[in-house]
């Protein structure tokens, strides 16, 4: 299976709120929407917000603010489940 990397790119959005991970991270899946929600799945958070602020909506699946590339790198195991590699937990 493919090896994705998933990078952030405006850490100053207030919609990072809603995940508990905020750095780069490494995934093991299919295509890139399956790299997607399987960090989403992984760090999304719920988050509280006061009346007229607005919902915080979690960044993973959005591409305006996590750029996926597709990797060759030999320190990940491309074999198995889709799965966060790295950061690990």
């Amino acid at each position: 299976m493919p090896i994705w990397k998933l990078t952030p790119l405006d850490l100053l959005d207030p919609n990072w709120e809603a995940s508990s991970h905020q750095g780069i991270a490494i995934v093991r899946a299919r295509d890139e929407a399956d790299a997607r929600s399987t960090a989403a799945k992984a760090f999304d958070v719920k988050t509280r917000f006061g009346p007229r602020k607005g919902q915080k909506l979690p960044p993973w699946k959005r591409a305006a603010l996590v750029k996926a590339e597709r990797v060759d790198d030999t320190r990940y195991e491309a074999e198995g489940p889709a799965a966060v590699l790295d950061p690990p937990f």
